[in-house]
């Protein structure tokens, strides 16, 4: 079994079904529907705020089936900026930190606050 992030806290799979498209998978294996998303998915920018905090959401509830380098990669997407794992720890704090506005300035502007 390999570990996968769930509440912000690494544990075992215990399910073998993809969280986010309710298919079963096989043990070991990622979720194909996932990776096809991950592959070409659409730029934050691009997308209205309310979508882009709903799959920020998802993401962040659902047992990973993919690995997590993709999902860390597009939950910086959609968060806007670089995000250190003890982030993921507090998703509801990750949450509201989405949901500010973009800033222009630099990676880290919402740091300190």
């Amino acid at each position: 079994m390999r570990a996968v992030l769930s509440t912000g806290r690494m544990k075992p799979r215990s399910a073998l079904e993809c969280d986010v498209h309710l298919v079963p998978l096989s043990p070991g294996e990622p979720c194909a529907y996932c990776l096809r998303f991950l592959e070409s998915a659409p730029d934050p920018d691009q997308i209205p705020p309310a979508v882009r905090l709903d799959e920020l959401e998802r993401w962040l509830t659902a047992t990973p089936a993919v690995p997590l380098e993709l999902l860390y990669r597009r939950i910086e997407q959609l968060v806007g900026r670089p995000i250190s794992l003890h982030e993921l720890e507090d998703p509801d704090l990750l949450m509201r930190r989405a949901q500010r506005p973009r800033r222009l300035g630099g990676l880290y502007d919402d740091f300190w606050q």
